[in-house]
């Protein structure tokens, strides 16, 4: 049996003016590569997720998050080739300040910024998808 790794994290919906922030990650793994997702990365020891998630914005986009709510735990199992990875994703709907997206180097392709619905037809990590439903679902 493949053993299992976990990795706890904190991803924010970040919303400006009607519109979400996408970014399309870039990975040496082909699985996640050109895939776009939200921002977001680990929660390190001691940080709260929304400590994190602030955190995690404003490195990933060079944004400050001005509020940020909790709305959703998610669970998200990938089959890998050696392990199974299991993630506990702490979802955040976060207003972000005024100011342009600047990318971390090496991480990502490009940023959008789509409606919510629009967003649902951008090529996601399915994690993302999942997420994005029941945020739209729970707003609508």
């Amino acid at each position: 049996m493949k053993p299992i790794k976990e990795v706890t994290i904190a991803v924010a919906i970040c919303e400006r003016e009607g519109t979400i922030l996408l970014i399309q990650r870039k990975d040496t793994n082909p699985l996640w590569d050109k895939q776009w997702e939200f921002p977001g990365g680990k929660i390190e020891a001691g940080e709260s997720p929304e400590d994190a998630v602030k955190r995690e914005v404003f490195e990933e986009t060079g944004l400050e998050v001005l509020d940020a709510s909790f709305f959703h735990l998610h669970q998200h199992d990938w089959d890998l080739e050696d392990h199974f990875l299991r993630v506990h994703l702490h979802c955040f709907h976060c207003h972000v300040g005024e100011g342009e997206v600047l990318l971390e180097e090496g991480k990502a392709y490009r940023h959008a910024w789509p409606t919510t619905l629009d967003a649902l037809s951008y090529d996601s990590l399915s994690a993302n998808t999942d997420i994005l439903k029941i945020f739209i679902h729970a707003n609508a």
